[in-house]
């Protein structure tokens, strides 16, 4: 026994000893190269993280905006975080070599709290994230777009519905029925499945998933919350565990009413009346179907794990969508000029008739479109994290394994290089003749490569139809200034305390 016991041990500390080794190579390695990257001075243990002590979260971007601007046109910057080596990216031919990298996938180590909350093709990493994608991919195939845009053009009218019932001298929060709409949408065309959220006010779900990006973004942004065992003894963690379960709650639920009507659907299938609506036939895969059928081939799969993967397009596709919307028509409030442009755009098109859009008539929107861009272009995610787990050369320098990436949108969307109008909202920044100026890798709302998202078409299909419907029912009013304008924590650049407008109804001549 004594024998054993000290082989054990002795195993032990030769296993410990080689790991001390072997981790003290690697960290001399990383030093080295990081070593040759420009950045700000270091202090002892806490490297650069005086620099954001006591920060906001506008500040905290606009920090990094800051030490990026120093380093513009020299290699990529490096920052000390404590104990990890942070590298920040924002120069387009960077851009270029790592987005067409497959093996740059993973994301960064803080995506893993949203985990919690929903877990699939935008938050995952590695082979999980590569079984996720597929499926998600299945989502946005073409064959379906033409059935998306009947179900955008139906939660259209039934916004401008609800939207009417406002008074022209009330000034609103837009983002709200806005956000109910856009998940109506994604249920019909994800779940097939009428969640009818827009004429339920009292259904939470909506406010939680909002609410709960804030908290967890929130928690980011404070290291001290990062702890499992801290953060879930705090208010805030209690708070976000309690709109978590309601959301997981509310997702069950969608699968399950799904469920129950491929069943029920399937044994009426001689009445062809109950197939008009394609996206309710169960002959017809969807989104929620490729994840049932997922979890059905691997056994122990339970309802919340599928609730969890659904969630995540689910969050990808209605949160940013309903946010440039409310942006937009921010932006057409201040902008008399750009609402005349895009107002004519639309009754030119329609010439008065009440008729549904196509989508050809979704080409034709071009100064929509620029719009639609110039919104993106400032207030999409201002950054994203992703891991190096090998070393990855550039032309000037080589980026050493352990690293985490920094990629900053919004140091490369604001770079007076590439945009004459770097910090103002300007449309025509996207005219084709500016657009042709530009590398390609200087505008990515929606990435590169193997982690673009796969959602991005669908995405403007539904801003232009939301915006459509709503532009040729109304005007838009907005007091708020643009130089006025002051910034969140959520998945885009979000606009604090919302998104004041006034709705004032058009008068015209309708065609039947």
């Amino acid at each position: 026994m004594g024998i054993v016991l000290e082989y054990l041990i002795i195993t032990t500390l030769i296993s410990l000893l080689a790991y001390f080794i072997n981790y003290k190579k690697k960290r001399r390695h990383m030093e080295m190269l990081a070593s040759e990257l420009p950045g700000p001075r270091c202090l002892p243990i806490i490297g650069n993280l005086f620099y954001f002590m006591g920060t906001s979260h506008t500040e905290f971007i606009e920090r990094i905006g800051e030490i990026g601007n120093a380093y513009r046109q020299q290699k990529p910057f490096r920052l000390w975080l404590g104990n990890e080596l942070v590298i920040g990216i924002n120069e387009p031919k960077d851009f270029e070599v790592l987005f067409s990298n497959p093996k740059i996938i993973d994301k960064g180590p803080l995506f893993s709290f949203f985990q919690d909350r929903s877990a699939g093709a935008f938050t995952t990493s590695g082979e999980v994230w590569r079984n996720y994608r597929r499926v998600a991919i299945k989502m946005f195939h073409s064959n379906l777009m033409e059935k998306y845009v009947v179900v955008f053009n139906e939660q259209g009218k039934e916004l401008t519905k609800y939207l009417s019932q406002k008074s022209p001298q009330e000034t609103f929060n837009v983002s709200a029925p806005l956000m109910r709409c856009t998940l109506d949408s994604i249920c019909r065309t994800a779940f097939g499945t009428n969640m009818e959220l827009q004429s339920n006010p009292d259904v939470t779900f909506p406010d939680d998933l909002t609410i709960s990006s804030e908290m967890i973004v929130e928690r980011i942004y404070k290291p001290w919350l990062h702890p499992d065992i801290v953060f879930n003894r705090t208010t805030l963690g209690r708070e976000t565990s309690k709109r978590v379960k309601r959301i997981h709650d509310f997702t069950i639920n969608v699968i399950k009413k799904r469920r129950t009507e491929i069943l029920k659907r399937s044994k009426m299938q001689d009445n062809e009346e109950d197939f008009e609506d394609d996206l309710r036939n169960p002959n017809l895969k969807l989104y929620i179907d490729y994840i049932m059928e997922a979890s059905e081939n691997k056994k122990g799969t339970s309802d919340l794990e599928c609730a969890k993967e659904a969630l995540d397009v689910i969050i990808g596709g209605a949160d940013t969508s309903a946010i440039t919307d409310s942006y937009i028509l921010v932006f057409l409030g201040m902008y008399k000029k750009w609402q005349d442009i895009v107002h004519k755009e639309i009754d030119d098109l329609f010439n008065g008739s009440d008729r549904d859009l196509t989508m050809a008539d979704l080409g034709r929107l071009e100064n929509l479109e620029m719009i639609i861009k110039e919104v993106l272009r400032l207030y999409t995610a201002p950054h994203t994290l992703r891991k190096l787990n090998e070393d990855v050369k550039l032309d000037d320098c080589t980026l050493p394994a352990g690293a985490s990436l920094y990629l900053c949108y919004y140091n490369v969307h604001r770079d007076p290089r590439f945009w004459t109008h770097p910090h103002d909202f300007h449309p025509e920044h996207f005219l084709p003749e500016n657009i042709s100026k530009r590398p390609k890798y200087s505008y990515i709302p929606f990435s590169y490569g193997p982690r673009s998202c796969p959602g991005s078409k669908y995405g403007i299909m539904s801003i232009k139809i939301m915006i459509s419907h709503i532009l040729r029912r109304f005007d838009v009013e907005c007091d708020l200034k643009f130089d006025e304008m002051k910034f969140k924590p959520g998945l885009m650049l979000e606009l604090e305390g919302g998104y004041p407008i006034r709705l004032i109804p058009r008068i015209q001549k309708t065609i039947t």
